[in-house]
């Protein structure tokens, strides 16, 4: 038989982690546009270099921590 109630939780965590994960990436990637244009005309931020580099990281790390809850072998269950 199939638990509904779990089913449930683990479809809306699916969803909502997925949905954090792809808006950070693309915020990243819409950062550094707007970095590489700023480059174009001639004044660069360093900040918002750190900055996407910064959402990268934190995108690659929820990534690796979702691996890590679905790996068995890796979580110790």
């Amino acid at each position: 038989m199939i638990e509904w109630s779990s089913f449930a939780v683990v479809a809306i965590a699916t969803w909502v982690s997925s949905l954090v994960v792809i808006g950070l990436f693309s915020t990243a990637v819409r950062m550094r546009a707007v970095h590489i244009d700023q480059i174009a005309e001639g004044h660069p931020n360093p900040l918002l270099k750190l900055g996407y580099w910064a959402v990268f990281g934190v995108c690659g790390l929820l990534v690796l921590y979702g691996v890590y809850l679905i790996v068995p072998a890796l979580s110790g269950s």
